[in-house]
């Protein structure tokens, strides 16, 4: 039996020689500190699980909810989109739940292009974009090759010179932790409706920024409701990644499409799941995060403080970023044999070539580990002596 075209069509995936030597190392009993993984060491607020358990008690809530999330969750989004970003959102046509943002990423282009059409891809950026959304979609992806002179923002020539019929931006990023100007995101938007192509704005660490930075929405920009779609997720601003939900908004034909797809191959997210969701969004006073999450933005703060100035103090030329839980740090060598070598010292980072070709000088930390453990991996990191 052979695999498809379109799954041949992927490349080796990046990270599996890391992770298979990751293992060997662990079953040698060596003690690593993995500063790899994007998961959320923090639990989700205890009202939070609360609400999932005493959702499992109401009528109704085994059996299926729909494609497009029960109207109670979308109700609450709706409110908190208004209330965090001064965006007023109809929630029967601009709304749709997703069984976590990324099947709703990969999905979206399906309803909207054609085989060999042309997705603009920013390199470095989420491996996703280019494999799960473009290849196995038979979509061509075009690459915008982005840097940190730029601050890893496509510029206006870049997007008016190159052909797509769709694109995929994120901001707050992963994995550089960049974060966009609005007036740079206007440019965006104006020079998308002149091709008009569809922008896909993934949005997942909106609420994950320091510094007193407030991540924008694309929507802020009246002129994005004519072609763009917003993700959220509920995994990085609550500590839910395991619970698979998140949202959909933006352009009511980009969602409508979205659910169409939606309806095919899935039926919802659970239904006790969508209640803790909207307790979660319900939580927020005024666009303003409960205690339980403003606390963990302070330990994610501290912690990113704490790697910023030891990778600083080890001779690396770093700055602290105002989003997400990454921090992206350049180097001199090949990022693969500079994560070799951290590794053989006990301390695991992602290469950056798994995020791009423009990712091959650099590495990614992740600051989803304790204090302690944090400490222990800056320890374990040689000095910078080139």
């Amino acid at each position: 039996m052979k695999f498809s075209n379109r799954l041949n069509s992927l490349p080796p995936y990046p990270f599996a020689k890391l992770e298979n030597l990751i293992s060997t190392k662990r079953q040698q009993g060596v003690d690593l500190v993995n500063f790899g993984i994007g998961d959320p060491d923090l639990k989700p607020p205890e009202f939070i699980n609360h609400a999932l358990i005493d959702a499992l008690s109401i009528p109704g809530s085994h059996n299926y909810s729909s494609s497009s999330g029960e109207k109670t969750f979308r109700d609450s989004i709706a409110v908190w989109f208004e209330k965090r970003f001064n965006v007023i959102l109809n929630p029967d046509e601009e709304i749709c739940a997703l069984i976590g943002s990324k099947e709703g990423l990969a999905h979206i282009f399906r309803a909207f292009l054609n085989s060999g059409d042309k997705i603009a891809i920013p390199n470095p950026g989420y491996p996703l974009y280019a494999n799960g959304g473009a290849l196995l979609n038979e979509f061509h992806p075009v690459i915008l090759d982005l840097d940190c002179d730029s601050n890893f923002v496509p510029q206006i020539n870049q997007l008016q010179d190159t052909d797509f019929s769709g694109i995929y931006l994120n901001y707050p990023n992963n994995p550089t932790g960049a974060v966009v100007e609005f007036s740079d995101l206007k440019n965006i938007v104006n020079i998308c409706n002149d091709k008009g192509s569809i922008i896909v704005y993934d949005n997942a660490y909106s609420e994950i920024t320091y510094n007193d930075y407030k991540a924008p929405s694309i929507l802020q920009h009246e002129e994005a409701r004519q072609n763009s779609i917003e993700f959220h997720s509920l995994s990085k601003t609550f500590n839910m990644t395991g619970y698979r939900i998140g949202f959909a908004v933006g352009n009511k034909t980009l969602v409508d499409g979205l659910k169409k797809i939606k309806n095919q191959i899935d039926s919802g997210s659970p239904k006790f799941i969508q209640h803790a969701a909207k307790v979660a969004l319900d939580s927020y006073v005024n666009g303003i995060p409960p205690k339980e999450i403003s606390n963990n933005l302070k330990i994610y703060e501290n912690r990113m403080n704490i790697l910023t100035d030891g990778l600083i103090k080890l001779g690396y030329d770093i700055k602290m970023p105002f989003g997400t839980f990454y921090l992206w740090m350049k180097i001199d060598e090949d990022c693969e044999n500079f994560a070799m070598r951290l590794l053989n010292n006990g301390v695991v980072v992602t290469p950056g070539s798994g995020f791009g070709t423009s990712g091959n000088k650099y590495v990614r930390f992740s600051i989803t580990l304790s204090d302690a453990n944090l400490l222990k991996g800056l320890n374990k990191i040689p000095e910078n002596t080139s």
